[in-house]
C-alpha cells in the first residue's frame, strides 16, 4: 500500500472507494490510526495534483492512475487504467465511513450498544466541539451526541442529547479510564 489501496491484479490503479472501504476495515477494527491515514488519501485523489497544478477538478473515480497519483513518477510497463466517471458507490463510501467514525450502533448478543467517536483521535482539536443531531438509528430511535476536547485539562466530555431507550454507550478512549456521570459499568461503558 503507498497511501491508498493498490489493484494490480486488474485495473493497474488505485480503487478510491476500496481505500475507504479498506479505512472503514480499520476503524471498525479499532486502528483509527490507520483509518485516518487512508481518508487524508481519499481526499487527496479527489484533487490530483501533477507539477504542482490541478490536473483536474474530480471527483473519486473507480480508479485513480499510478501516474497520476504520483506525478507520473510511476508508469507501469503494462495496461493500466485511467480511471473512468466518478461512481455514487465512492460517495456513499465516504459518507458512511464518516457517519461510523462519529458514532455507529451495535446489538450484538441482544446487547443493544452505541460506539461514541470510535474515530476520535484527531476528530476534534482543542476545545471545538463535535455533534451529532438527530441521526437514524437500527434501534428506531435517533441518537445525538455533544463531543469536545480540552487537552489541557487531558479530558472528553460526551453529552448525550438524544439517545435510544436501553442501550449502552461506548467510547473507546485509549488515553485513560472512562468515567461516567451516571451508572457506570464495569467493562468501561455506560448507560
Amino acid at each position: 500500500m503507498t497511501g491508498g489501496y493498490r489493484h494490480e491484479a486488474a485495473w493497474n490503479a488505485y480503487g478510491p472507494y476500496l481505500t475507504m472501504q479498506l479505512a472503514h476495515a480499520y476503524l471498525l477494527a479499532g486502528d483509527p490510526a490507520r483509518m485516518d491515514a487512508l481518508l487524508d488519501w481519499v481526499l487527496g485523489a479527489a484533487f490530483p495534483e501533477t507539477a504542482g497544478r490541478a490536473a483536474a477538478l474530480s471527483a473519486w473515480n473507480e480508479q485513480r492512475a499510478f501516474p497520476v497519483a504520483s506525478d507520473f513518477a510511476e508508469v507501469p510497463s503494462r495496461h493500466w487504467y485511467m480511471g473512468d466517471i466518478p461512481h455514487g458507490s465512492a460517495a456513499a463510501e465516504y459518507l458512511l465511513l464518516i457517519r461510523d467514525i462519529l458514532f455507529f450502533e451495535a446489538d450484538e448478543d441482544r446487547d443493544p450498544h452505541v460506539y461514541i467517536a470510535p474515530g476520535a483521535p484527531g476528530l476534534s482539536a482543542g476545545g471545538e466541539r463535535v455533534a451529532v443531531d438527530a441521526a437514524p438509528t437500527i434501534f428506531g430511535e435517533p441518537f445525538g451526541y455533544r463531543f469536545t476536547h480540552n487537552p489541557d485539562q487531558r479530558t472528553l466530555t460526551v453529552d448525550i442529547t438524544q439517545a435510544p431507550q436501553r442501550v449502552r454507550f461506548v467510547h473507546p478512549c485509549r488515553f485513560g479510564a472512562v468515567r461516567c456521570g451516571r451508572r457506570p459499568r464495569t467493562d468501561g461503558s455506560c448507560r
